[in-house]
């Protein structure tokens, strides 16, 4: 007969027979209070504004940058553009010397005679003033005309220098005929400020006038092609005039 109880095992002490818990899900710290979780999130909130931010100044000197290359292309094409070739070049070499012998050997001597023939001594500052005067009309903004030319000299529509005065306006509508012809920007510059001292890269003494003397009026203008000087102002100096 077994001899074996029936009874139900005992329970090991230290131990129970009650089903264990399951563990929490792990997403519940992300919801916890913690405040080293949620000073976290502000940092990563922070950043991700510093980022937008950064992004946003990227994008804008990005733009700044094409603007710039833009810039810098059309400049190099119309730098280009505007430089004469070897022919036009030698082109305005020969029409700034043509517009140099105008101005002294027909300009000057003709301000010689209209200031004779009106009574006037040949004193250095009226001399060159007329001179001024007759450059500003002949290779000035507007075209030279025969009544222009004579207005400058001072003399009346029938002198007897008029036909001298025609021929004056025949040669600078000539050389300002050829510059055209060349496809070049160009110009007769005039611009100076008076009482400056004498700026040697781009101007001279006109005759008499001593080079260490302040700037007092254009006497003929500079000839400049494209920015390129091709021939440099020539300007009456002196002590200012006192006022």
């Amino acid at each position: 007969m077994d001899e074996r109880s029936h009874h139900p095992p005992q329970v090991a002490a230290g131990f129970s027979h009650t089903p264990a818990q399951a563990e929490p899900p792990s997403d519940i710290i992300y919801s916890s209070p913690d405040p080293r979780y949620a000073d976290l999130a502000r940092r990563v909130t922070l950043l991700e504004r510093e980022n937008r931010t950064l992004l946003t100044s990227l994008n804008g000197l990005e733009q700044q940058l094409r603007d710039l290359q833009h810039h810098l292309h059309a400049q190099e094409i119309s730098r280009r553009q505007s430089t004469p070739s070897p022919s036009a070049a030698n082109h305005h070499l020969s029409i700034a010397r043509e517009y140099l012998t105008c101005v002294e050997q027909h300009v000057h001597p003709f301000a010689r005679q209209t200031t004779l023939k009106q009574g006037g001594q040949l004193l250095r500052d009226p001399l060159h003033g007329r001179i001024a005067d007759l450059t500003a009309a002949l290779f000035g903004v507007t075209a030279p005309t025969l009544s222009s030319v004579l207005a400058a000299a001072g003399l009346p529509s029938h002198d007897p220098l008029t036909t001298a005065a025609a021929q004056l306006c025949e040669r600078a509508n000539g050389l300002r005929q050829r510059a055209r012809d060349t496809g070049m920007p160009f110009a007769f510059d005039f611009k100076y400020v008076q009482g400056a001292p004498l700026d040697e890269s781009r101007q001279k003494p006109w005759a008499s006038c001593e080079a260490h003397l302040p700037v007092q009026f254009v006497v003929a203008p500079a000839y400049v092609v494209a920015e390129r000087l091709y021939t440099q102002q020539f300007v009456h100096t002196g002590a200012p005039y006192p006022s």
